[in-house]
């Protein structure tokens, strides 16, 4: 897991997001953009230690980039690259505009 290959590249953008607490970690981003590791524990009541382990994964993964500010880490989507990785799974799948655009229809 994790290794800087391409090819796991989009296996591990997508196993960063196979965690109920990752996706909470997520939604708080999208909702307030730019976070501290600790505001983050605080928030989901955990601790500082587990909240960076899976930011970790979050970050290798390609889905968070971080940013320090003396000893304060803080957090963000990385908005572009979860584009990317979307972008390289339709085209995984042949999934053309069209199609989409169908989908979207029919919903």
């Amino acid at each position: 897991m994790f290794l800087q290959n391409p090819r796991n590249e989009l296996p591990d953008h997508f196993l960063a997001l196979a965690n109920p607490t990752r996706l909470r970690i997520l939604e708080r981003l999208a909702q307030l953009g730019e976070v501290n590791v600790n505001d983050l524990a605080l928030y989901l009541h955990m601790s500082q230690p587990r909240i960076s382990w899976h930011l970790r994964t979050l970050r290798l993964g390609g889905v968070i980039r971080t940013r320090r500010d003396g000893r304060q880490v803080y957090c963000s989507l990385d908005v572009e690259n979860i584009r990317r990785f979307r972008e390289r799974l339709d085209e995984m799948l042949g999934m053309t505009k069209e199609m989409k655009v169908r989908e979207e229809v029919r919903a």
